[in-house]
């Protein structure tokens, strides 16, 4: 059916719930912005109890509860508006949701595939711990059951019956008669008004992407965590975009990507801008209004990016065209990955002998790269055999979406053991650095001494003193930080620098940046593109503070490069902050990656068993698969069975066209649920 038309008839079928419901509260699936939301207005002062349960199951299991509370589910099936909310709240493969239609009576669950809950056992807490709360109209009593129940069966242990206290039932919508009549009939009106309208909004733009502008009144604290959410997802859209750009462009030429390359160009801009004011908050927090006036910015830029994005998805599909070539595609991947699979020894070999010469961020992000490849590389095999089964049963759609992971995973492996590579070049060139460095400080504490100065010019040259002492000291031993110890050399050589500027003409002065500038670009260079590389392929497991750190990185590595040739000076400076940045940005990145793998179930290590369970593992923590955490993608329900959740992730566009790029299912079909009536 063509678009408009299905908008038409959702339309109309709007129309036929209002006429014969009167004027009962529509509540359609939507994007939760916190863990409890009470749009039925019926948990009363007995949200803190329901909200301090929910924190304590998270606290003591790692699992992240979310509730709603709505009047109706509009007249859609209980289950298909809980996995679609589920869907637009970005649930992940550590959270769960339940809804409760207060009016209607209807309840429902959705919980991903991978969750370590059998489906009798979801059944019996929804029987035992939620239903009957629900059915007394104690809705604190359900949250605070289900949150309960949830952990004893997470525990093993046996399934607590809630205790209720009856509360009143949701008449919000109960009134009828002639004014029920009136009232469904006025709104019948507007929405027949409202569908000329929409078609006539239709032709000209898009929906929205994402969800509303920041209202007056919302809390600083939701706003902050939908700022740092949507600064998250579009990070992974344009990353994702990148990708796949990338695969276009060689496949088609630049002159035919060219609208794509500006439409990313364009998104890449505005995020980066987010980004920069995120770090603001960060360095300089400001009042109330300020603060909100920043994340309302923030907000209103990330969906400016993504509304850019989306504009050209579809135009970007149909030149790709996978679905004709699967077989064809199919074949090269399949050659690519046999000639990547060879470079696997030699390339573990050089992670070993860089972990036994070296120490530090630079050192620690790549070691584990081999192993991480050879997953992508074993998600490669498992999805182009999903894609040859499905082409053989007549699914091309479902093999194009297996096609598209599978170059993604592809990429990422070649970026994976192209690090490691990188890695041995860039330390190696730091240690070189570094050296030159140790010869200049040198110098410039024998002039220091020379002009006989007390003050900061001493101090300055004590501290010169004590650094390259220290860094030669570490020299005689292994392994060494090359990238540490030329941050520090560079720190000491600044405060020189700064200390003997009225003793220097500003001839010198520039020379001299400029000299040292020729040592610093590369590495920044290095250091931005190995944190880049690392949050690449581990995008999952990776939350806003080091994409904040990194993003500011880049700006200032693109300052430098912009600043070169005129202002060497500030060039170097700006050098120097980027590669710092940088090397905060892998710290903390690694900081999030070894808490999302050390598990969160209260079951160290879930989620690795069963066959092929590495390979999902790696492609869910590469972004590939859309279930890892804070993944926003997962589908619902349907695609190719199996005991893995989550779509595909990838592909070109924003958030309204991800449905399109990622499937329905994945390996295992989406979630998982159940429910009924109270």
């Amino acid at each position: 059916m063509p678009r408009p038309h299905r908008a038409t008839a959702a339309l109309l079928a709007l129309l036929a719930v209002v006429l014969l419901a009167g004027p009962a509260r529509a509540d359609d699936p939507l994007r939760l912005n916190s863990q409890l939301t009470d749009r039925s207005d019926v948990l009363g002062s007995r949200a803190g109890t329901a909200a301090a349960a929910l924190q304590g199951l998270r606290a003591n299991t790692g699992l992240q509860l979310f509730v709603v509370f709505v009047h109706t589910f509009s007249g859609v099936p209980a289950q298909r508006w809980t996995d679609e909310t589920a869907v637009r709240s970005g649930l992940g493969d550590r959270d769960g949701l339940l809804a409760v239609a207060t009016h209607d009576r209807e309840f429902a669950y959705s919980f991903p595939q991978n969750f370590p809950l059998s489906d009798a056992t979801l059944a019996a807490v929804a029987a035992t711990a939620i239903e009957p709360a629900l059915a007394q109209n104690d809705w604190a009593g359900a949250v605070v059951g289900a949150s309960n129940g949830y952990a004893a069966a997470l525990a093993g242990q046996p399934i607590p019956a809630p205790v209720i206290q009856p509360g009143p039932p949701d008449n919000v919508s109960s009134s009828g008669g002639r004014g029920a009549l009136i009232g469904g009939l006025v709104v019948a009106g507007v929405v027949v008004v409202l569908i000329g309208a929409y078609l006539v909004y239709r032709r000209r733009r898009r929906a929205p992407a994402l969800s509303s502008p920041p209202s007056a009144g919302e809390p600083i604290a939701k706003l902050q965590d939908r700022a740092n959410t949507l600064l998250i997802e579009l990070d992974n859209e344009l990353r994702s975009s990148e990708q796949e750009l990338a695969i276009a462009t060689g496949q088609y030429g630049a002159s035919a990507t060219a609208e794509f390359t500006a439409a990313l160009e364009s998104a890449r801009t505005e995020v980066a801008e987010a980004f920069r004011l995120r770090m603001t908050l960060d360095e300089q927090p400001g009042d109330e209004a300020a603060t909100r006036a920043v994340l309302t910015e923030i907000i209103q830029r990330c969906a400016a990016a993504d509304e850019r994005l989306d504009a050209t998805a579809e135009d970007f599909d149909r030149l790709r065209e996978i679905e004709p070539r699967v077989e064809e595609l199919s074949a090269a991947l399949g050659e690519r990955s046999s000639a990547l699979s060879a470079r696997l020894p030699a390339v573990s070999a050089a992670a070993a002998s860089l972990g036994s010469s070296y120490t530090g961020p630079a050192v620690s992000t790549v070691l584990a790269n081999p192993e991480q490849a050879r997953e992508r590389l074993g998600f490669v095999t498992t999805a182009l055999s999903r894609a040859s089964s499905a082409v053989a049963a007549g699914r091309r759609p479902e093999a194009a979406l297996a096609v598209r992971a599978a170059e993604e995973a592809l990429r990422q492996a070649e970026t994976l053991l192209d690090g490691v590579d990188k890695a041995g070049t860039d330390l190696a060139a730091a240690r070189a650095a570094a050296d030159g460095l140790l010869v200049e400080i040198d110098g410039e504490v024998a002039a220091a001494r020379a002009a006989r100065s007390d003050g900061e010019l001493a101090a300055a040259a004590e501290a010169g003193e004590a650094v390259t002492a220290s860094v030669r000291s570490g020299l005689t031993g292994a392994p060494t930080d090359p990238m540490t110890d030329l941050r520090r050399l560079q720190e000491a050589d600044a405060r020189l620098d700064r200390a003997l500027a009225a003793s220097r003409d500003e001839a010198e002065r520039v020379a001299r940046a400029r000299g040292l500038l020729s040592q610093a670009l590369p590495v920044a260079r290095s250091e931005v593109a190995a944190a880049d590389q690392y949050l690449m392929t581990r995008r999952a497991a990776v939350g806003t503070q080091p994409r904040t750190l990194l993003a500011e990185a880049s700006r200032q590595l693109a300052r430098a490069e912009a600043l070169a040739a005129d202002d060497p000076v500030a060039a170097l400076t700006a050098a120097q902050e980027a590669g710092r940045l940088a090397g905060a940005a892998s710290q903390a990145a690694y900081s999030d990656v070894d808490a999302w793998q050390s598990g969160g179930w209260g079951q160290p290590g879930y989620g690795r068993g069963g066959v092929g369970g590495e390979a999902l593992l790696g492609a869910m923590l590469g972004g590939i698969l859309a279930g890892g955490g804070g993944s926003r993608y997962r589908r619902s329900r349907g695609g190719w069975g199996g005991g893995f959740g989550g779509g595909f992730g990838g592909g070109f566009g924003g958030s309204t066209s991800r449905g399109r790029r990622s499937g329905g299912g994945g390996f295992g079909g989406g979630r998982r649920g159940g429910g009924g009536r109270f």
